[in-house]
């Protein structure tokens, strides 16, 4: 079944609906790289990628926890969840393919997923068999309980740019997310080049660059 893909105004629309902004996105996704971004070739290389994970994690519910949504950590799954219990977001990082649409555009999530993953996919699967597409968010107290949608905030970054998307996963093969009920695809934030101490009047004035490795 082809995804629901929403972009540009109808986007933020749809965040507002939700809970989220494009502006605590870009906060979350810019400072959860300004943190990995500070490994070099002597780190482990496992370190730049889990670093961007768990800082995604931890930022956004810095955003958010303080707005009423709660979390929880299932099996080590880190869940930040809607005041209305109704659903929850987890982050992972996506194929070259996140954040653009067009005809065929199909992301997948950059690595295999765990079983904690799999199992959340098919309660979506499966609620969106029970009460349709339309009606996703048909109120938690008349779905099983324990049972609440799990969408996916899903990132990529490159050298230029940072791609973001808001996804509502109803598949998954292979270990690897590849189905999507809905896509909530927010605009690319560029990436700085330069980072300045804009507080320091000082005669020297510090400039850093960043070069990424």
């Amino acid at each position: 079944m082809s995804a629901m893909v929403l972009v540009e105004n109808k986007a933020v629309e749809r965040l507002h609906e939700l809970g989220l902004s494009v502006d605590i996105v870009e906060r979350v996704v810019r400072r959860a790289d300004a943190e990995a971004s500070t490994f070099t070739a002597l780190d482990p290389p496992i370190m730049e990628g889990l670093t961007r994970w768990g800082r995604t994690s931890r930022f956004l519910r810095e955003e958010l926890v303080p707005r009423g949504w709660t979390y929880d950590n299932p099996r080590n799954w880190a869940r930040t969840i809607h005041p209305s219990g109704e659903f929850a977001i987890v982050a992972a990082t996506g194929d070259e393919l996140t954040g653009m649409a067009g005809p065929g555009v199909l992301p997948t999530t950059k690595y295999r997923k765990g079983d904690a993953t799999i199992k959340a996919v098919a309660a979506n699967e499966q609620l969106a068999f029970d009460f349709g597409d339309l009606d996703l968010f048909r109120p938690a107290a008349e779905r099983t309980p324990g049972v609440l949608l799990t969408w996916v905030l899903l990132f990529y970054s490159d050298d230029h740019e940072f791609r973001v998307e808001l996804s509502l996963p109803d598949g998954i093969e292979d270990g690897r997310i590849s189905s999507w009920a809905e896509r909530i695809i927010l605009p690319p934030f560029q990436r700085d080049e330069l980072v300045t101490d804009d507080d320091n009047d000082d005669a020297d004035h510090v400039v850093v660059e960043i070069f990424r490795r």
